[in-house]
């Protein structure tokens, strides 16, 4: 997106224009509704497109395609993949951060996707969200004998800053430990059968 244009209103999906409201509140309904479980595919689409548009068309997949590609367009991959924001959890540090920072009330104003997620993006250090952010991101060092107070000391504020598991992350992290409790055991018996 360039400075000099408007923000987008619509999605063009091969010869269809389909006019959309992009508001933040609608965007973050959208990505709860395709969040849910409790419904199939096809009525979870439907009803994430219902959040930014009236009328969603019967075939939703290209629209949401394009929905998607505007909304969240494709950025180089950091090294991290662990999840340091959730919308719906840290809701009041994003509404005091933007208060603080841009003067914007969040239960008042209405802002563009885009916008939202730009100004987001940009919160200063000396807010309490860039801050939790900033200990939610710090990496543990490894141990070495003069650094235990350190560790744990980071691993406290980690802890108390940490945002709850999602079903699908306690689902990914009980497989990674099982394919570590594995792994271990499949080298105790190679290093035992060797012997």
């Amino acid at each position: 997106m360039k400075l000099y244009e408007e923000l987008p209103d619509r999605l063009i999906v091969g010869r269809k224009t389909y006019h959309v409201d992009l508001d933040f509140r609608n965007v973050l309904r959208m990505l709860e509704e395709l969040r849910r479980d409790d419904l199939i595919e096809g009525a979870r689409e439907y009803r994430a497109l219902k959040c930014i548009m009236r009328h969603p068309p019967r075939n939703t997949r290209p629209v949401l395609r394009a929905a998607r590609e505007l909304l969240f367009p494709a950025r180089k991959e950091s090294g991290t993949h662990e999840r340091l924001t959730d919308f719906e959890q840290d809701a009041d540090l994003i509404r005091a951060a933007f208060l603080q920072t841009y003067g914007i009330d969040l239960f008042q104003e209405k802002l563009h996707w885009l916008e939202f997620s730009s100004l987001l993006g940009c919160i200063p250090e000396g807010t309490r969200y860039a801050d939790i952010l900033g200990i939610r991101s710090r990496p543990v060092p490894a141990a070495t004998k003069w650094n235990s107070e350190q560790r744990a000391a980071i691993i406290r504020a980690k802890q108390a800053c940490a945002l709850d598991m999602t079903q699908g992350e306690q689902e990914e992290q009980y497989r990674r430990s099982v394919v570590s409790v594995a792994a271990s055991l499949k080298g105790l018996i190679r290093s035992t059968e060797s012997r």
